[in-house]
């Protein structure tokens, strides 16, 4: 008999639908995360048109969790340093 599998937790259910306010900085403790990220991003964010509104916001469905792990890392790094977003490096 196989038991279910653990629900995720609402946070990693809820879909993030903004840039955090310090995008697109980061520090040398977030390199990696804030690498795979921005890679993801500059792959689905190609603008199809001049007018094209909408694919920036959709390319963050494809770079969740990407997204989540650029975030955690620079808000432990604000909270481990005391200091606001622009100036943790």
């Amino acid at each position: 008999m196989t038991s279910p599998a653990a629900p995720a937790s609402a946070a990693s259910e809820t879909l993030i639908t903004r840039l955090p306010p310090y995008f697109p900085t980061t520090c040398k403790q977030c390199a990696a995360p804030t690498e795979a990220f921005f890679r993801c991003f500059e792959k689905h964010a190609v603008m199809m048109h001049d007018r094209d509104t909408a694919t920036a916001a959709t390319s963050l469905h494809h770079c969740q969790p990407e997204l989540r792990d650029y975030m955690t890392c620079m808000e432990r790094q604000q909270v481990a340093k005391g200091k606001p977003w622009w100036k943790i490096w």
